[in-house]
């Protein structure tokens, strides 16, 4: 009985603590794009960009704040770290032991430095930076798979199926669709941590704001949180080979046809610019957002939660038959 007692216990404050997470987003965690350091700098980069009266009527326009599909948003925000805390929690894995391994791998081989002095300090650096840039990659090439591979675009279709952008449609996502993305982050960053570990030694320091890379918060504040937001700001073509800005987001997120499958990019461009899938926000704003006629069949949260399931699991049974019948 007591055993029993102390798992409802454990259980009672994982779910408290998930219901608080984003709170702690917006409250303690540098590397969100909800930090509310980030966000208020985020509102004053809209604010001059847009001049008193534009911005204010984007950020109050009712449709932002009060549609089925902002309240969706609201819901999701809620719900998703309590599954990922209680149902999904098996699949939390740890990734750090990859780079135990690669540096145990270089010192095997040979390999094996001990920087110190302004060396370490310059490894450092060099370790933020390439942490930043691995990360973004890792981000990109797993967003590009989840519009390509028909399986991890169900799930995603759930994010694309906003109607309207405001700050916490960042987040809206079906709970399996991260999964992927976390993996390859996770594995990345952690090969990254490893070479220079084994090369470097263990007492790297990183450049941090708050405990978060330096870049990631400076990307975050420079447009993380406005790509989904009701401002259209665009960078200009120059900047926007380089940079995302939150104007090519919504592109990314736009109905029209023409914008598909383009500006996969969360803070570099240059992936985009050498797949050949960047679109450049040189044009009117994007005022229609979604999947298409799809877009219908994101409006409930049963739909959100369970229609990716139910159109994925028939897929796999007539794959399942197709190859049994060969």
């Amino acid at each position: 009985m007591a055993s029993m007692t102390g798992q409802i216990n454990d259980f009672t404050a994982q779910v408290q603590t998930a219901l608080f997470e984003p709170f702690r987003s917006v409250l303690a965690d540098a590397a969100s794009k909800l930090w509310w350091p980030v966000a208020l700098l985020s509102l004053l980069i809209a604010l001059v960009s847009l001049g008193l009266r534009p911005f204010a009527a984007k950020l109050l326009a009712s449709d932002t704040w009060t549609s089925r599909s902002a309240r969706n948003d609201y819901l999701i925000l809620l719900i998703n770290p309590v599954l990922q805390v209680t149902l999904l929690s098996f699949l939390a894995l740890n990734y750090a032991i990859i780079g135990q391994w690669i540096a145990a791998a270089l010192t095997w081989a040979g390999v094996h430095g001990q920087a110190t002095g302004g060396g370490a300090l310059l490894a450092g650096l060099a370790l933020t930076a390439a942490l930043f840039v691995a990360d973004d990659f890792a981000r990109w090439s797993t967003h590009y798979l989840q519009h390509r591979v028909p399986l991890l675009w169900e799930f995603h279709k759930v994010h694309h199926s906003a109607e309207v952008l405001n700050f916490l449609t960042v987040q809206r996502h079906h709970p399996l669709d991260p999964l992927f993305t976390t993996a390859v982050i996770g594995i990345v960053t952690a090969l990254v941590n490893g070479v220079f570990i084994g090369l470097f030694g263990d007492h790297l320091t990183i450049a941090t704001v708050a405990g978060a890379n330096i870049f990631r918060v400076a990307s975050n504040a420079l447009g993380g949180l406005l790509r989904h937001s009701p401002f259209w700001l665009s960078f200009g073509g120059a900047t926007e080979r380089w940079l995302v800005s939150p104007a090519m987001h919504h592109i990314h997120h736009s109905s029209d046809p023409k914008h598909y499958d383009t500006n996969f990019g969360t803070a570099l461009s240059v992936w985009d610019r050498w797949a050949g899938t960047i679109y450049f926000a040189d044009g009117a704003p994007v005022t229609d957002f979604g999947v298409g006629e799809e877009t219908q069949h994101f409006h409930s949260l049963t739909a959100i939660y369970l229609g990716p399931l139910q159109r994925v699991w028939p897929a796999r049974k007539s794959n399942a038959a197709a190859e049994a019948n060969r």
